[in-house]
């Protein structure tokens, strides 16, 4: 592709992976992880009747019992994508419905899958992305663990924040990475080859060792100079999945993942005007519904470029009691996303003043 914009507007016929696993509800997670670790992706396809989905290396980072659990308690329906989808709109999706991969059906069948590695490959030939600074598009702060942390409490702080790779550091300065698959591999898949004398699902001694045992110890690093083509190319080059933003003295400035990579894709879909919702103002406060709205709405829009997933903003607005002329209003933002929501609260006397406050928390 020559442009990113005619990457965009392309379709993905010629990108998506073929020749794809595809698993049932009933399966073993076992069975998938044997085909993930042989194969070296991070997700697999998962069809039941009409509804077709993913179960990802990070989704089996919850499960003690691989051999005794059924894809059907961890996998995700996500919907399918035509081959015929522009890479834009896949884009779009993927971030929205906060995933790293979608099945691509056609006919009814799935025919394949299409991930975020899949668009790094194609973003390659894109030189424009020479030009965009790589701090533009990692991700800060970035939360680290220190190499003689239990690999347990790796795997307790990825799945509370949902997370695929944790920095490891000494000293404040980075000296590797540990990931998803490392742990996911290294103990749950084995896990699933129990030998004799050995007990299935025994917790303590699956994760027991110190992180430094498994963490890479050359991971995909760049100064905060480098450019997100040099990201792409690092990240392909090294067959790694997140690139660490480093600074001089080795410190951590950031990360980059495909999925901060793409970014810039996400400027070519269709621009439609973010939801916000205003509760609890009557017809007679015109005027401070749309002040309060279009308050809320600029916090947000700034936001959207590092939580592109926002799908709804909504405040609401109570009155808690009056003094004389003045009213105390009690207010509460929430703006919800693929992967959650996030609140902000505040109170005082006055409705615009008490408005400026929930709208900077919520920023």
């Amino acid at each position: 592709m020559g442009t990113l914009k005619e990457l965009a507007f392309s379709d993905i016929s010629e990108l998506f992976h073929r020749g794809v696993s595809v698993f049932r509800p009933d399966d073993l997670v076992s069975k998938v992880l044997g085909v993930l670790e042989s194969s070296g992706r991070y997700e697999a396809v998962v069809s039941s009747g009409s509804s077709v989905g993913l179960i990802t290396v990070r989704d089996a980072l919850a499960v003690d019992q691989p051999s005794q659990t059924k894809v059907d308690r961890v996998w995700r329906a996500t919907g399918g994508i035509s081959p015929e989808a522009m890479v834009v709109d896949v884009a779009d999706s993927l971030v929205k419905k906060g995933v790293r991969a979608l099945p691509v059906v056609a006919g009814g069948e799935v025919v394949g899958i299409f991930s975020q590695v899949d668009l790094i490959e194609a973003l390659e030939e894109v030189q424009e992305l020479d030009g965009v600074p790589v701090k533009e598009l990692m991700s800060a702060p970035v939360l680290s663990t220190e190499g003689d942390r239990g690999i347990a409490n790796a795997r307790r702080l990825m799945l509370e924040r949902n997370i695929s790779h944790l920095p490891v550091v000494e000293g404040g300065s980075l000296v590797g990475v540990v990931t998803a698959e490392s742990i996911v591999h290294s103990f749950i898949t084995s896990a699933s080859r129990t030998t004799t004398g050995h007990r299935v699902g025994e917790r303590a001694s699956r994760f027991s060792g110190r992180v430094s045992g498994i963490m890479d110890s050359t991971p995909c690093t760049l100064d905060a100079g480098a450019s997100a083509l040099d990201a792409v190319l690092s990240l392909k080059e090294m067959g790694k999945g997140a690139c660490i933003i480093t600074g001089e003295s080795g410190n951590i400035l950031g990360i980059s993942t495909p999925k901060e990579l793409i970014r810039p894709l996400l400027k070519f879909r269709a621009e439609e005007e973010l939801p916000v919702y205003i509760i609890g103002l009557s017809d007679e406060d015109f005027f401070e519904r749309a002040v309060a709205e279009e308050k809320v709405r600029r916090v947000v829009s700034k936001s959207l470029r590092f939580r592109p997933d926002i799908t709804e903003v909504s405040m609401r607005i109570k009155r808690s009691q009056s003094r004389g002329n003045r009213t105390r209003y009690e207010l509460t933002a929430r703006a919800i996303s693929a992967t959650g929501q996030i609140n902000a609260e505040a109170s005082g006397w006055g409705l615009l003043e008490v408005v400026d406050e929930v709208s900077d928390s919520l920023g």
